[in-house]
C-alpha cells in the first residue's frame, strides 16, 4: 500500500494467500496511508435504477462522465467484461441511452446509464446471487479485495477467504484481473446476511454448439423427422399413405408409402423411395433402379449419418453438389460475403438454364442468420435454408420495423474527397481541436526571424503538432521543433492518396493499424464462419470505427449496426 508500509494482516497471510497479498491490486491514485483504525468500511448500495431495453427492465447505474472516461475503460478495463463482445455492449448502451448519439464518444459531464450485467441481456448465462440481494461497492483509494472481504465480512480463515473470493468471482464473471481495482469501479458483493463461505458449484459443461458438420453427428434413422424438415425446406414433398406402384420386368411392385415414404421434387418431377430401415433387398433395389423403372432408392443402414443420407437424397433428386471445402462467395461493391453450409447445392436446372444456389444448415437460436442478410442473399440468387433443431430454444421474435438495423437510415457516413477536409474530419472524430492557417514567427538565428504558416496546429500527446500540406525546408523544420517545441509533420497532398494520407495520420495519432481486409462473422454460436462479411479498410477496434474506401451494399449495412461499429467511407 502506498505510504506507511504494508498492511500487517496481509503480511501474516502472505505465505498462504499469494492471490490476495503478493500483488494486492491497490486502487489507482493511492494516497498516503493513515494509521489503521477499527474496520469501518461498509457496503454502499448504489440506488437501484432500471431502464427499458427491448421490452425488458434492465438494472443499472447512472454515471457522470469524467475526463478520460470511455466505454472501453468503463466496460472492459473497470468491469472486466469481454473485449470480444465490446461492439455488442455498445449497441446495448446506445439502446439504453437514446440521447447518446455516438456511444463511442463520451462528453465530460454527461450522465450515462450503464447496465450492471450486460451479458445477461445478450443471453449469456451469469451466475445468480442465490439468496439475498447483491449490492454494488464503489472502490475507493487504497482498497484491495482482501481488505474489503476482511473488513466487511470479518473473514480470517484460509478456507473462508477462498470461499468468499469464489462467490465474488461468481457475481462478477467479466472481471479477470483481481489484482487491480480501479477507483470508482463498481463490484458486486453478496447482500447482507449472506455467509461468504459457500460450497463451490459443480462445473457445468456448456451445451455443445451446432457447427457446420452437425449432421455428421446425428444418426439418420433416429432423426427422420429432421430429415423430412430438410427436404421440405427445399420444396420437396414427403409422400406417405397409399402405395407407390413401380413396374419392373417381372411385373408390378406395390410399395407401402407408410413404411417406405417417397420424396418427390415437384420442380424436376423426380422422386426417391426412402428405405429408412435398410430392408429392401439389394436385388429388388437393383430392379427398381434399372433403366426401365428408374425409381431410385436410398437405403439407410444403422450408423449412417443424417449428413450422408441427405446428400444421397439430394443427388438423386436432381441437385448438384458444390465443393464443401470452400464457401460460396458474393462480391458486391467491394465487399465480399462468404457463405458456408452443411449442404451446398445447385438446384435442378430450370427453363433458360437458371440454377439457384442453395445453402442448407442445421442451427440453434444463437447461430440463426438475421433475416435481412437472408433477404440480401436471395437478391443475389442464393437461397439460405436454416433448420432449427428440435428441443432447442426458439429464436427471439424479430424486432419491430423501427428497431431493425436497416430502418435507422443510412448507417454509413461519407467523408469529403478533399484531402484537407478529410484531415479535418479525422481530427474531429478524435475530438481534437485545431486551428487552420496558423501564423508562426520563429527565430532562425540571431537577428533573423521567419514568418511562416502551418496548415493545422493542435495539441496531442502532451505537445504541439503542426501539419504542413507542402514541402518544408530542413532549417524551418529544425527551428520549429527546437525553438518552438512543435513537431512538424509534412503531408504532400499531391503525392499522397487518401488511403496513404489516413495511414500517416492514424500512425501520428498512435493507432497501430494498417489498411487490410477485415472479416466480420454474421452469426453467433459455434459456426461463426457460416456467413462472413469481408471489407477492406482501417479497423480501430478501441473506437469501434471502420474507415473504408469500399462501397458497402445496403443489404449488409445492418450487420455493422448490430455490431456497434461506426463505418465511414472515404474517397
Amino acid at each position: 500500500m502506498a505510504g506507511g508500509g504494508p498492511d500487517p494482516p496481509c503480511l501474516a497471510l502472505a505465505a498462504s494467500l499469494t492471490l490476495f497479498c503478493a500483488a494486492p491490486g491497490f486502487a489507482q491514485e493511492p494516497r498516503a496511508r493513515a494509521p489503521e483504525e477499527p474496520a469501518q468500511l461498509r457496503l454502499r448500495k448504489t440506488p437501484s435504477k432500471t431502464r427499458d431495453y427491448r421490452g425488458k427492465a434492465v438494472e443499472g447505474e447512472e454515471r457522470v462522465v469524467k475526463q478520460g472516461d470511455s466505454l472501453w475503460r468503463i466496460l472492459i478495463e473497470e468491469k472486466g467484461l469481454s473485449d470480444k463482445r465490446f461492439n455488442r455492449y455498445l449497441v446495448i448502451v446506445g439502446g439504453l441511452n437514446p440521447n447518446l448519439k455516438k456511444p463511442d464518444v463520451l462528453q465530460v459531464g454527461q450522465t450515462i446509464f450503464i447496465p450492471i450485467r450486460p451479458d445477461e441481456i445478450l443471453g449469456i448465462e451469469v451466475p445468480s446471487t442465490a439468496k439475498g440481494e447483491a449490492k454494488i461497492y464503489r472502490v475507493k483509494q487504497g482498497d484491495y479485495l482482501f481488505k474489503i472481504l476482511r473488513e466487511e465480512f470479518g473473514i480470517r480463515g484460509k478456507s473462508e477467504i477462498r470461499g468468499a473470493f469464489d462467490e465474488v468471482k461468481q457475481l462478477n464473471p467479466g472481471k479477470k484481473n483481481w489484482n487491480v481495482l480501479f477507483v470508482g469501479e463498481g463490484i458486486l458483493f453478496p447482500g447482507a446476511g449472506r455467509t461468504a463461505a459457500m460450497p463451490r458449484p459443480e462445473p457445468v459443461k456448456p451445451p455443445e454448439g451446432v457447427g457446420l458438420d452437425h449432421g455428421r453427428k446425428l444418426a439418420a434413422q433416429e432423426n427422420l423427422p429432421l430429415l423430412e424438415q430438410v427436404m421440405a425446406a427445399l420444396g420437396n414433398e414427403t409422400q406417405r399413405g397409399g402405395e407407390e406402384v413401380v413396374g419392373i420386368q417381372e411385373g408390378t411392385v406395390r410399395i407401402d408409402r407408410d413404411s417406405y415414404p417417397v420424396i418427390r421434387n415437384p420442380k424436376a418431377d423426380q422422386k426417391v423411395i426412402l428405405d429408412a430401415s435398410g430392408k429392401i433387398p439389394a436385388s429388388l433395389k437393383s430392379k427398381l433402379e434399372s433403366p426401365g423403372s428408374a425409381t431410385p432408392v436410398v437405403s439407410v443402414k444403422k450408423g449412417d449419418t443424417l449428413h450422408d443420407t441427405v446428400s444421397s437424397l439430394l443427388a438423386r433428386l436432381g441437385y448438384q453438389s458444390l465443393p464443401a471445402n470452400r464457401p460460396v462467395e458474393v462480391r458486391d461493391g467491394g465487399v465480399g460475403v462468404q457463405v458456408k453450409g452443411e449442404w451446398m447445392v445447385a438446384g435442378p436446372e430450370e427453363s433458360g438454364g437458371k440454377q439457384d444456389v442453395i445453402i442448407i444448415n442445421l442451427t440453434d437460436a444463437a447461430g440463426r442468420t438475421p433475416d435481412y442478410l437472408r433477404d440480401y442473399l436471395s437478391l443475389k440468387g442464393m437461397s439460405l435454408k436454416e433448420i432449427m433443431l428440435p428441443g432447442l430454444p426458439l429464436p427471439m421474435a424479430p424486432p419491430s420495423p423501427a428497431g431493425r438495423p436497416e430502418a435507422s437510415g443510412n448507417p454509413i457516413e461519407t467523408w469529403p474527397r478533399d484531402k484537407g477536409a478529410l484531415t479535418d474530419a479525422l481530427l474531429k472524430s478524435y475530438g481534437i481541436d485545431f486551428t487552420s492557417a496558423h501564423q508562426i514567427s520563429v527565430a532562425l538565428r540571431e537577428g533573423i526571424r521567419l514568418e511562416t504558416k502551418v496548415d493545422r496546429l493542435f495539441e496531442f500527446g502532451g505537445g504541439k503538432v503542426a501539419l504542413v500540406f507542402r514541402a518544408v525546408g530542413d532549417e524551418t523544420r529544425k527551428a520549429l521543433q527546437e525553438r518552438e517545441k512543435i513537431r512538424v509533420v509534412e503531408l504532400d497532398f499531391a503525392s499522397l492518396s487518401s488511403r496513404d494520407l489516413l495511414s500517416r495520420l492514424l500512425n501520428l495519432l498512435g493507432e497501430k493499424t494498417s489498411y487490410r481486409e477485415h472479416r466480420f462473422s454474421a452469426v453467433e454460436g459455434t459456426a461463426k464462419d457460416k456467413m462472413v462479411v469481408s471489407v477492406a479498410g482501417f479497423l480501430l477496434s478501441g473506437r469501434s470505427l471502420l474507415l473504408t474506401d469500399r462501397e458497402v451494399p445496403k443489404g449488409v449495412q445492418g450487420l455493422f449496426v448490430e455490431k456497434g461499429l461506426r463505418v465511414v467511407r472515404f474517397q
